[in-house]
């Protein structure tokens, strides 16, 4: 379950904002044009506050995932 209050360590921070660059760098420039970085790292963040702090399945969840579908407020 997740929350807006979760709230994420120095080091998870880095790691989600690692995994957005380097998600970001992946897609082609049109990709880019059909998907915004802010709904990738709404993914990011969604499956770091399920517990995700894997690198690969936080991009793989960035890119495969509907942002909301398990957040719950």
């Amino acid at each position: 379950m997740s929350s807006l209050r979760s709230y994420f360590d120095d080091a998870t921070i880095r790691l989600m904002r690692d995994a957005l660059e380097e998600t970001w760098s992946l897609l082609q420039p049109q990709q880019r044009q059909t998907i915004q970085r802010t709904d990738l790292a709404t993914r990011i963040l969604v499956a770091a506050g399920n517990g995700e702090r894997d690198p690969k399945r936080l991009r793989a969840q960035a890119l495969h995932s509907d942002p909301l579908a398990n957040f719950e407020l």
